[in-house]
């Protein structure tokens, strides 16, 4: 079933075109059916053989000063080291009231023991305001309790039109419910989502297409801080974060979505949990194309796992056959981020995870059929990681030349090994890597850059904060202020960005794959689930267009397993693609920014 831009909203669906064409509205039309409105904003969105390009620098400018973004992360770090200190917490993007801005949700630590912590230490929620201008609508929207935050997924989990939020913490979990009035309510208990323990990351995915977000809940360890033991050289009088292997692993949940509100712990009963691995990161994805998604998590001196979806919403445990579990050594790495992403256009997406100082970020190719080998070294990857302790990460193509780039933010977790003649600096630089072709290269920066700058990084997401339809980022850091870098690349390129709705699938379209056609070359993207370290990114899809390319085809196939043509995108355009709702029948493609007839 194919669609071109253009295909008349009101004629078909009367409430759906009044959403879309009200430029004023604040929320939106309470329905699972409408899509989100959005302003036109200009901008610019696109592998096989990809010819020449420019290779000037994606640059990216701070602007983080002149933001309005006052958060500052407090991490707990003390004297006493308390484990769940060291790990920080990351950063969240969404469109809460859906003007077609993307919002900042802010995690952070307090106190440990929790006992003692501050109740002014809170998470902080950002309003996009446009022109890189943010307001603090924490209180106003009903967000920012008390407690030790980690991790955030956001997601549409009712499918009423409003993006939602779950935060994990040391502790027990919030799932924050979006009203559509600007405001949230906590439903963790009565939702069934409150689990209780130290979590880290959080996937929301749809594990057997029933058009219902399950939600996938990384775990890592258990610690009292009764049990707190020394860690370091007592003689010298330094303490050290203690090993990973000094706490015993916990397993993940899988919080199964009954599409009535409530979640229910279905981990065993799907075939996962049976391993625990000290879980910091996890990417849910179609590993091999049969449309059905598989999970990858990121462990701490664990083997990470790999789990295959059975294509009943069950999972078999991959991870010792696949070879995504160790590196290519055979070892077990401290991991943390990780993402997944098509590099070589074969439409099978590699792994990525970043590992701790000395041991490589690795990049797993993926062979087919869930075999994978690591190729971190061919691919330029290994030498320059090596020095730091990697955290968040993503791929992007941030220079809109077709092929996805990659970032990594670092930061060690003591701050006074120098004491003991290590070298191992506290603050770092963050790499940027662009992608060109057959190997990934450092990007080098000028000296007042954010990247060649020293940070104790985090968290981190890709956004369009701006919507001139190149990625941006936002890095949390260590007991300081987040970084807000505004990307260039559209200014220098052309691109079309996509947002899908889904109607028979899950209204985020999670674990839909996007695969642009051109003249020359066919790239392939999926709307993923989690991925990166405690953080979740914009949802739209970003093509660059090459000059010269012709004859756009969008390919879709959704989470209902539907699949859509969509042709005639323009260089330059934003679209929100509205899946049919019924079997065969075309999506709505809606031009932001035109009127509806």
């Amino acid at each position: 079933m194919s669609a071109t831009p253009g295909n008349s909203l009101a004629k078909q669906f009367p409430r759906l075109a009044l959403c879309v064409s009200v430029a004023a509205f604040a929320f939106g039309c309470r329905d699972a059916k409408n899509p989100p409105g959005k302003e036109q904003t200009p901008g610019a969105v696109a592998q096989s053989e990809i010819p020449p390009q420019d290779h000037s620098p994606a640059w990216f400018r701070e602007v983080t000063d002149a933001s309005g973004v006052q958060f500052r992360h407090f991490s707990g770090v003390g004297d006493d080291k308390p484990f769940p200190a060291a790990n920080g917490s990351g950063v969240g993007a969404l469109d809460y009231d859906r003007d077609g801005q993307l919002d900042l949700y802010f995690a952070t630590g307090t106190s440990i023991p929790l006992e003692a912590a501050v109740a002014t230490r809170t998470d902080r929620f950002y309003r996009n305001d446009g022109n890189w201008k943010f307001s603090d609508v924490t209180t106003l929207a009903n967000l920012g309790r008390a407690g030790f935050s980690a991790g955030i997924a956001a997601a549409d989990y009712n499918n009423d039109g409003f993006t939602d939020l779950y935060v994990t913490r040391f502790g027990s979990n919030m799932l924050y419910c979006n009203q559509g009035d600007g405001t949230f309510e906590e439903v963790s208990i009565v939702s069934g989502a409150d689990h209780d323990g130290w979590a880290s990351s959080a996937a929301f995915f749809d594990s057997n297409a029933d058009g219902a977000l399950d939600l996938y809940v990384c775990n890592y360890a258990k610690w009292d801080y009764k049990d707190h033991v020394f860690c370091g050289d007592r003689s010298k009088g330094v303490r050290l974060f203690c090993s990973p292997t000094s706490v015993e692993a916990e397993s993940d949940v899988l919080l199964a979505n009954h599409q009535d509100g409530t979640f229910s712990d279905q981990t065993k009963a799907l075939g996962l949990g049976e391993q625990a691995g000290r879980g910091q990161g996890v990417i849910a994805a179609d590993l091999n194309a049969d449309g059905w998604i598989d999970l990858y998590v990121a462990n701490d001196l664990n083997a990470n796992f790999l789990f295959t979806n059975n294509g009943d919403g069950t999972y078999r445990d991959a991870t010792e056959l696949s070879g995504a579990g160790y590196d290519a050594k055979g070892g077990m790495q401290a991991g943390m981020g990780v993402d997944a992403e098509d590099i070589d256009g074969d439409g099978r997406p590699e792994l990525f995870v970043t590992n701790f100082k000395a041991e490589q970020n690795t990049l797993y190719h993926n062979a087919d059929e869930f075999a994978f080998a690591d190729v971190s070294a061919q691919y330029g990857l290994s030498a320059a990681s090596l020095p730091y302790v990697g955290w968040g990460t993503a791929f992007g193509d941030f220079d809109l030349d077709g092929r996805s780039d990659l970032v990594v933010t670092n930061g060690h977790v003591d701050d006074n090994r120098h004491l003991l003649g290590q070298d191992a600096p506290y603050a770092v630089r963050p790499l940027l890597w662009r992608n060109g072709g057959r190997r990934f290269e450092v990007v080098e920066h000028a000296e007042n850059n954010y990247f060649s700058g020293q940070h104790v990084g985090r968290g981190l997401t890709c956004v369009d904060l701006d919507n001139d339809l190149d990625e941006d980022l936002v890095i949390s850091h260590q007991d300081a202020r987040p970084a807000l870098l505004e990307n260039h690349a559209a200014s220098r390129a052309l691109a079309v960005q996509v947002q899908l709705v889904g109607v028979l699938s899950n209204r985020d379209a999670t674990g839909a794959t996007l695969t642009l056609q051109t003249s020359g070359r066919s790239k392939h993207q999926q709307i993923k689930g989690g991925g990166s370290y405690l953080s979740a990114r914009d949802l739209r899809q970003t093509f660059a267009i090459l000059p010269g390319e012709a004859n756009i085809q969008l390919k879709i196939r959704w989470p209902s397993r539907e699949e859509t043509t969509i042709e005639g995108l323009v260089p330059g355009g934003r679209f929100i693609i509205i899946e049919g709702d019924a079997p065969g029948q075309a999506p709505i493609v809606h031009k932001v920014g035109e009127k509806n007839e």
